[in-house]
């Protein structure tokens, strides 16, 4: 259960970000290259971000990256988890790339 929690404070995290920059999930989409629905589903916490775009989000509302990926229940637990979830993700665009260029 603890990645859940984990997954509700980044949602958190990133729609405060969003707004302290004055920015929708429209435009927030269109300058991370998302839709809307995308950073819906991240702020909702039903998807999580590949860690590439946490540095972009970091980027654009001014934030350090650690912002959204520090663990602040004390245990990496949750870290680890996303991280495991960006390496798959990581591991499906390698597939995905290499069936292109195929």
């Amino acid at each position: 259960m603890k990645t859940n929690k984990k997954l509700s404070e980044l949602a958190i995290r990133i729609r405060e970000s969003r707004i302290k920059v004055h920015l929708t999930q429209e435009d927030l989409g269109k300058q991370l290259g998302l839709s809307d629905k995308s950073i819906s589903a991240y702020e909702q916490g039903r998807s999580v971000p590949p860690i590439r775009k946490l540095q972009e989000l970091a980027k654009i509302t001014r934030v350090p990256l650690a912002y959204f990926i520090e663990d602040t229940s004390g245990t990496h637990e949750a870290l680890l988890q996303q991280f495991m979830a960006v390496e798959r993700e990581f591991q499906e665009l390698k597939k995905l790339l290499t069936l292109k260029r195929d």
